[in-house]
Formats: structure tokens, C-alpha cells, sequence
């Protein structure tokens, strides 16, 4: 989708699998090359949370009757280039109620939905930027093990945290998630290959 600075926009995504009456669909952002940047979320029942920096552009709406969430943005930018991703959270929105209320604010879904927005200039920026104290690249063999720090700029014992990856030209693809508690989620496929764990004296 193509539009030029000072317009609007209206994504929609599908979803199936799950009733939007039972878990928070959330709208996700990745400018080229840079973070994820998490836009909001909604439920069912029209209930939605909303980024600080961008709750005054965008709007998220659900559709029970046809399964369908719509994130609507208006007055958008150069910095507003990026693919749009809809994610639902791995834990309904009763299991969430009872775990806190305060949980973090980031998609933790074994499945999510692209569709991509193209701005006449392209700019980014991101809410979290998160430190990984690896270098952006790393080399190894097939069959070899290797470990990614994470330094994180909240609580790991208020927010959870979610691991996800991008195999080039592909969708995002969500590895796991360790909650504020330590407890921890992992995608079918891919929990007999990789551990999460924390450090909460570092972050």
C-alpha cells in the first residue's frame, strides 16, 4: 500500500483459530532494518491499549461477527514506513486478568499476519530499544549451539519478554516468551531447540 505524507490508511487482518472474544489482538511495526515497534492492542469487546507515542494517530477496532481487526492511521509520514504485523497473545484475556494487570505490552504469538505500508520516504524509530550485546550478526556451524544476551530498558519481573526471529525475505516467526513470573512459553515447533532464561539483577 502506497501512500503519500498526510493521509490515511485503514489495515485490516483476518484472523482464524481463535475467537477475538478470548484473546487481545495486537499491531506490531517494523520499519526496514530496524526494532519492532509495538502500535496497540484490542479485544473483542472493543477494549484497546494504545502506544503513548502513537495513540494519537492510530485507532484499533475488532469485529467479532467477521473475525477481523482494523488498525486505522491518519496524518501519516516518512517515519511511519514499515510492515504491519497483527499478533494474538498467547494467553486469553481471562488467564491475563488473573496473572496481572500491568502484563507487558508485546506480542507473544506463534502466529502473525504482514501487510506492508510504503510511505514515499523512509524513516524509523522505535518505543523499547533494547540492547543486544552481540554483534548484529553471528556465524556457526550446522550443529553448533550459540547464545543472544538481551538488555532490556524495564523489569524483567513487570513485563515479559518475547523472543522472535526473521529468516531473510520471510515472515516473523515467534521462538518464546518468559513472563514476569519466570514462567515460560515456547512456540511447538521450535521448544525442543531453544532456552530462555533471565537475569533479573542486570535486566
Amino acid at each position: 500500500m502506497v501512500v503519500t505524507p498526510g493521509q490515511s490508511m485503514s489495515l485490516t487482518c483476518t484472523v482464524s483459530g481463535f475467537s477475538l472474544s478470548d484473546y487481545w489482538t495486537h499491531w506490531i511495526r517494523q520499519p526496514a532494518g530496524q526494532a519492532l515497534e509495538w502500535i496497540g492492542e484490542v479485544y473483542g469487546d472493543g477494549t484497546t491499549l494504545y502506544s503513548d507515542k502513537l495513540k494519537s494517530r492510530f485507532q484499533l477496532t475488532a469485529d467479532t461477527s467477521s473475525s477481523t481487526v482494523t488498525l486505522r492511521g491518519q496524518n501519516l509520514q516518512a517515519g511511519d514506513t514499515a510492515v504491519y504485523y497483527c499478533a494474538r497473545e498467547l494467553s486469553t484475556k481471562f488467564s491475563r486478568s488473573i496473572l496481572t494487570e500491568t502484563q507487558a505490552s508485546y506480542p507473544s504469538s506463534s502466529t502473525m499476519f504482514s501487510t506492508s505500508l510504503l510511505l514515499l520516504l523512509a524513516a524509523a524509530s522505535c518505543v523499547h530499544c533494547e540492547e543486544l550485546t552481540q554483534p548484529g550478526s553471528m556465524v556457526v556451524r550446522p550443529g553448533q549451539s550459540l547464545t543472544i544476551d538481551c538488555k532490556v530498558s524495564y523489569s524483567v519481573t513487570s513485563y515479559g519478554t518475547g523472543w522472535i526471529r526473521q529468516p531473510s525475505g520471510k515472515a516473523l516467526e515467534w521462538i518464546g516468551s518468559i513472563a514476569y513470573s519466570g514462567s515460560l512459553y515456547y512456540s511447538d515447533k521450535l521448544k525442543n531447540k531453544f532456552s530462555i532464561s533471565r537475569n533479573t539483577g542486570t535486566n
